[in-house]
């Protein structure tokens, strides 16, 4: 069951983040890119699982087209629905899991030799773990900030999507130092962050937009240190 469940959550965040992109989800209201999308999980969870169970994808893609439904047509663009949307389709996976508990072991990659097996293992495990830290976390702390963003003094300009990609380098700094087991290297970054980022802050006395930094900041790091720590976690497992 654990080796299912892992490859169907990377299959799951594969398809629904790096594979849907930004022009994607804005026009998911159309019948025909939201069948796409399925579509697209559907072959994304047979790569990665390397098995084709019929009931299991038939029960999958009805699970995610139903609440990918709720959440385009009925629920606004906030963190809630977005967070609602996820935890729906990681209770989907969940049951699945353990309703069909060998479907990976039936599949294709299940017959590697033991070795190449636990490094195929170890690579969902890393992927899951990038693409939680990076593309997701990018999402839920841009979400979160929202309801900040209008109070900030838009004369106070940096490159374009400078902050986002500040964002991810910071986060892959933390799991580099998390999976190497040195976390308590994170307060370095942090404290060369606070230098970098709030000198110039602190000379035009803009307070709003200080918290807005400090607030950015903890979340960054905060989403860092419990996605490294869960990838460390199964990374133990699978070794």
């Amino acid at each position: 069951m654990p080796e299912t469940f892992l490859a169907l959550i990377t299959a799951h965040l594969i398809a629904d983040f790096p594979l849907q992109p930004d022009w994607l989800i804005q026009r998911k209201r159309k019948p025909a890119l939201l069948i796409g999308h399925m579509l697209i999980i559907a072959g994304t969870t047979i790569a990665v699982l390397g098995a084709w169970p019929i009931p299991l994808l038939a029960l999958l893609i009805a699970t995610h087209l139903l609440m990918d439904s709720i959440k385009v047509y009925a629920l606004p663009n906030r963190l809630w629905a977005f967070t609602l949307d996820q935890f729906v389709h990681l209770g989907a996976i969940l049951g699945l899991s353990i309703a069909f508990p060998s479907s990976f072991s039936g599949g294709f990659w299940a017959n590697l030799h033991a070795p190449y097996l636990t490094a195929y293992l170890i690579i969902l495990c890393l992927i899951s773990g990038a693409i939680l830290n990076f593309q997701v976390g990018s999402i839920v702390i841009r979400k979160a900030v929202s309801g900040f963003t209008a109070q900030i003094d838009g004369s106070i300009k940096g490159l374009e999507n400078g902050g986002s990609f500040i964002g991810i380098l910071e986060r892959a700094l933390v799991m580099i130092l998390v999976l190497m087991g040195e976390p308590t290297g994170v307060g370095f970054l942090i404290t060369a962050k606070s230098i970098l980022r709030f000198g110039d802050v602190k000379e035009s006395n803009q307070r709003k937009m200080t918290e807005y930094i400090i607030i950015g900041t903890f979340l960054s790091f905060s989403w860092a240190l419990l996605v490294s720590a869960l990838t460390k976690t199964a990374l133990d497992y699978w070794s």
